[in-house]
């Protein structure tokens, strides 16, 4: 006689284990703690940036936001992702400025105050034509991003004080250009006549570097004599009452 066949008792889902959820549940809070973090560090770093802005000059309500050419793809981002340039019209020039190098970096956690520097240029119009706007976007978005390319410019900075980059710019006049249609770029001298080069961000100190459009000739002799010619001219601009200041189609100073 067969037996009788065995009961089975039906499978039961074992019960989640109250440790690994409140594990998880911390992870998420801890999530949310973080992007809200971030979030006030960016609010409040827009806000010192345009509040500095905002005393020097009359400070444009519109940003401009570039399309990004496409030698720029492979290129990371800016530190929010946020690429943008703001307009600020003074008593004899204006001012563009780059807006986002010093957000702090979205995928790192930690105070951090991104690239912790902003470029500006410092153009003798008011207002400004759209041909000068144009050239000086274009100058400050290709030195923004060979700096986001090379993760900073902090060190030069420091240890030179005084650096240059040439970049190719078509568009210029023909004294702007070398030889061979590059364009030289001053960074850091002569010293902008503001009352101060530092905004106070909420994670730390944000550089603001000057970025003087050289001619042809300038550009020719730091190529031949480096440190000392970008000296002798960064003091021939003070001298001679240009400064900081970009004047588009300016005759050589040296």
């Amino acid at each position: 006689m067969m037996g009788r066949r065995p009961e089975v008792d039906p499978v039961v889902p074992a019960k989640r284990s109250s440790s690994r959820r409140r594990v998880r549940e911390a992870d998420d809070i801890t999530d949310v703690a973080a992007e809200e973090a971030f979030d006030g560090a960016l609010t409040e770093s827009i806000r010192a940036r345009w509040t500095y802005w905002s005393k020097l000059g009359d400070l444009a309500p519109d940003l401009i936001a570039p399309q990004v050419n496409s030698i720029y793809k492979n290129v990371p981002a800016w530190p929010s992702d946020r690429l943008a340039f703001l307009t600020i019209e003074r008593d004899a020039s204006t001012v563009l400025a780059t807006d986002g190098l010093s957000d702090p970096f979205e995928d790192t956690r930690g105070g951090n105050q991104g690239f912790r520097i902003e470029f500006f240029m410092d153009i003798t119009e008011r207002p400004l034509s759209e041909i000068s706007r144009g050239i000086a976007v274009e100058i400050l978005m290709t030195i923004a991003y060979n700096t986001v390319a090379r993760g900073g410019i902090e060190d030069m900075l420091d240890e030179f004080g005084l650096i240059s980059m040439e970049i190719p710019e078509s568009d210029l006049p023909a004294t702007h250009l070398t030889a061979d249609g590059s364009a030289g770029i001053l960074l850091g001298g002569p010293k902008a006549d503001f009352k101060t080069l530092y905004v106070d961000g909420p994670l730390g100190d944000i550089e603001l570097v000057s970025l003087t459009l050289l001619t042809g000739r300038e550009t020719e002799l730091i190529r031949k004599k480096g440190a000392s010619a970008r000296a002798d001219i960064a003091q021939n601009l003070l001298e001679s009452g240009i400064g900081h200041r970009t004047i588009i189609g300016r005759p050589s100073i040296i």
